[in-house]
């Protein structure tokens, strides 16, 4: 086969211990705050993998210069806000980028035009757009209105007071917060009630605050940061990535295995760490240790009913692992997640079905019938382009023969050693 197929082979029980690769939210986000910081940064742990050499390559475009360790990347802010770019930047498939980039593009001087992928054109970038451009912005839309590609005439970010609707993407309010110190004076930033996938909106808040980034929250959804701020120079350690740990911890309870994976703690500020907590209401038993959590597997796998708006990109692994729980489960929350790499609640359905399950895609959710029974792959998974699908997927082949994955190769966008780590799973 080649490098676009995988095909899994099933095991008895998975026994392993994982060292997890660095948190693909966190590098994004340390990344750019270094880029504003007023001296280098020492980045240890960071993932290298597709969308954050994407992200690492844009802040070297505007003049950052980064020497990349074995474990670690020391960043060394430009001398200027900013050079510029010479020629577009492209961004590949990484929304996390476009979205957050847009800000940090603005906080600076120059002319930069941003695109990407045809899937990230498709992905919209609107609400991040309107409220830059309340704060000076000039930002003009190269064809379609409200999506990629763009040009940003920057001028610098000034004072004032937006309102950043988050309720398709916490990302749009998270680049706005990390570039506002950069403003000529104080940001107030407001969203609106419902955020998707809130908890990257924390993290966000308390990596600033890490950082030496002073702000007032003026209740749940408002904030006021004083500008002009540098973020502290640091030696910053990003935690192991709970999104790549989510399929490790879903072989443990597909396969009634154990699981060891590090380094990761229970005070994460990783959202997807709450992926646990499902687990254990499946059945699963929840370990927590000095460097790391071990999660056992269950005998029997209880279905779910489950609001899943705050850790939308668990879905997928959560998904497959309601195929093999005894009942049907229920997914819902979660309409964004149509705008994600791939449409996720269309691909992941399709996935099911593929495999012999019985699923149904709802406006906002998924409903998954559980049971093994008449389970037969009548074909590969196709994985869409989309790291996420082809990881998770992989975990259906654990328990089921002829589970062929088509766009394997999708994992370097976030889990270059993706295969590598899950080929090698001790089994008993």
């Amino acid at each position: 086969m080649t490098s676009k197929f995988r095909s899994i082979q099933p095991v008895s029980k998975v026994i392993s211990q994982i060292r997890l690769p660095g948190s693909k939210s966190i590098t994004h986000r340390a990344l750019m705050m270094a880029a504003l910081s007023d001296g280098p940064w020492e980045i240890a742990n960071p993932l290298r993998a597709e969308d954050t050499l994407l992200t690492a390559r844009a802040i070297e475009a505007l003049g950052a210069c980064l020497d990349w360790g074995e474990d670690r990347v020391r960043v060394t802010p430009p001398a200027r806000r900013w050079e510029g770019a010479q020629g577009p930047v492209f961004l590949g498939n990484s929304g996390t980028s476009a979205r957050l980039l847009l800000a940090l593009f603005s906080a600076g001087r120059g002319r930069f035009v941003m695109d990407g992928s045809p899937r990230l054109r498709d992905r919209p970038v609107g609400p991040a757009v309107e409220a830059l451009r309340k704060l000076g912005a000039e930002i003009s839309w190269r064809q379609k209105a409200g999506y990629l590609p763009v040009e940003i005439n920057s001028r610098g970010l000034g004072a004032g007071e937006v309102f950043v609707d988050a309720c398709e993407s916490s990302q749009f309010l998270s680049g706005i917060l990390i570039a506002a110190p950069a403003a000529s004076g104080t940001v107030t930033v407001k969203w609106s009630e419902q955020v998707a996938s809130r908890p990257y909106l924390d993290m966000t808040i308390g990596m600033m605050k890490e950082a030496g980034i002073s702000f007032e929250r003026l209740g749940l959804n408002s904030i006021r940061i004083p500008g002009p701020q540098a973020y502290a120079p640091c030696t910053f350690t990003v935690e192991g990535d709970c999104s790549s740990a989510s399929y490790f911890w879903g072989a443990a309870a597909l396969t009634g295995g154990e699981v060891f994976t590090s380094p990761v703690s229970s005070s994460s500020l990783q959202g997807d760490c709450r992926f646990l907590q499902v687990l254990e209401k499946m059945g699963c038993r929840i370990f927590w240790e000095r460097d790391g959590v071990r999660v056992c597997g269950p005998e029997r796998l209880l279905p779910i009913d489950i609001d899943m708006n705050e850790m939308p990109d668990m879905v997928p692994t959560l998904a497959v692992v309601c195929a093999f729980a005894d009942g049907v489960s229920h997914i819902g929350n979660v309409a964004h997640l149509r705008i994600k790499e791939s449409d996720r609640l269309y691909t992941v359905a399709a996935g099911l079905k593929v495999l012999g399950f019985e699923a149904r895609e709802l406006p906002d959710g998924l409903m998954v019938h559980g049971g093994v029974g008449a389970a037969r792959p009548t074909g590969p998974v196709f994985a869409f382009d989309d790291h996420r699908i082809a990881m998770a997927f992989a975990l259906a082949g654990l328990r089921l023969e002829g589970v062929v994955i088509e766009g394997a190769e999708s994992v370097s966008k976030s889990f270059p050693t993706f295969w590598d780590i899950f080929e090698s799973l001790g089994v008993q």
